[in-house]
């Protein structure tokens, strides 16, 4: 299957704060450190997610019990969010 999300900081924030997942506790499981992963959340600019950094965050995440397909919801819902606070401004 392709993959049609891709891994952001809102994304990894939103299925952290859905499982009730710690920031250390996902620092701890992909070996990023805790206050980087905090600036990839928060979109902090000049943040980026390198290759190995989001190997790490999708294997986590499937430890998390994720799968593609909610993976997938998560992000077309952040994209809503995202539209509908673009246009309230």
């Amino acid at each position: 299957m392709e993959k049609d999300y891709e891994i952001t900081g809102k994304l990894v924030r939103i299925a952290r704060l859905i499982k009730n997942v710690k920031i250390i506790e996902l620092s701890e499981m992909t070996g990023i450190d805790d206050n980087y992963l905090a600036k990839i959340e928060r979109g902090v600019e000049g943040t980026t997610i390198s290759r190995l950094n989001h190997f790490r965050l999708v294997r986590a995440l499937q430890e998390l019990g994720y799968t593609e397909q909610q993976l997938v919801a998560i992000t077309a819902l952040v994209e809503n969010i995202e539209e509908l606070e673009g246009k309230n401004k």
